[in-house]
């Protein structure tokens, strides 16, 4: 049963993983340079992150069948993990603090995350078809 969760959700939870190790690292070590000084540059990376990976949970729920029906109910998982991370910098780090904009950036992406999903399905129609 496990086996089976994993091979379905493998791709989610790489994403999932990545998504901690960027919340919960130092981010002062991510940053080259001056390069990103740009106030609420961090707001968008939240917005990209939690866009691809709740369509890459939406088509992991479908089985990457562009004929599948989406679990929607299964994008509690990425407003709930946001709202996780964001209390785990707060408790975890030094370097980071939680916000709540943060976290409106998270729900924007997931939202972002069903359109996303829905073009990949489209084009997955129109590769396979």
């Amino acid at each position: 049963m496990l086996y089976l969760f994993l091979k379905q959700y493998y791709k989610s939870i790489i994403i999932g993983g990545l998504i901690t190790w960027l919340s919960l690292s130092g981010s002062q070590s991510m940053i080259p340079g001056r390069m990103l000084e740009i106030p609420y540059v961090d707001k968008i990376g939240h917005f990209c992150m939690y866009a691809f990976f709740s369509a890459v949970l939406l088509l992991d729920s479908c089985k990457w069948q562009y004929d599948g029906r989406f679990n929607y109910l299964i994008l509690l998982i990425p407003v709930i993990f946001g709202a996780l991370m964001e209390i785990m910098q707060m408790a975890l780090t030094t370097s980071r603090r939680a916000e709540a904009l943060d976290l409106a950036a998270d729900i924007a992406g997931i939202a972002a995350g069903i359109v996303l999903a829905l073009f990949s399905k489209r084009v997955l129609r129109a590769i396979r078809s």
